[in-house]
């Protein structure tokens, strides 16, 4: 009976702690593997990428929209509300600042790319790189 309980704690704990809440300036996460399916699927999703133009050219996603988090409200207007926005950056630092901009600037369906740009790399998933 302590065993569960105790697991139940560091499970309740877990959950509490976690980064990823519903709370303001926070997203769902979304696995890069899921994100590879739901692209096919009939409901536009939206990728940004919220890196520096030179980080981006270094590599991104196919398909991922480049506006760098330092002036994304400045430049919200051309990311559509009406569709999910999943939010990736190297390692998830800006990410979580350019989804808050996002929240408040009244975006409801705003996705983390679990991993960021960092785990992409790391499951060797297909990535674009300009020359």
């Amino acid at each position: 009976m302590m065993k569960n309980t105790g697991a139940a704690l560091i499970a309740a704990i877990a959950l509490f702690c976690s980064p990823l809440s519903m709370a303001q300036g926070e997203a769902t996460d979304i696995a890069a593997q899921q994100l590879l399916v739901d692209r096919f699927n009939a409901e536009p999703m939206q990728l940004l990428d919220v890196r520096t133009s030179e980080e981006y050219q270094q590599g991104h996603i196919k398909g991922a929209v480049n506006i760098s988090h330092n002036v994304l409200a400045d430049h919200a207007a051309e990311l559509d509300k009406e569709h999910p926005i999943v939010v990736y950056c190297r390692s998830g630092r800006r990410a979580a600042m350019a989804i808050s901009t996002l929240q408040e600037l009244g975006f409801k369906q705003v996705y983390h790319l679990e991993g960021d740009w960092l785990g992409w790399q790391e499951n060797k998933l297909p990535e674009i790189t300009q020359p």
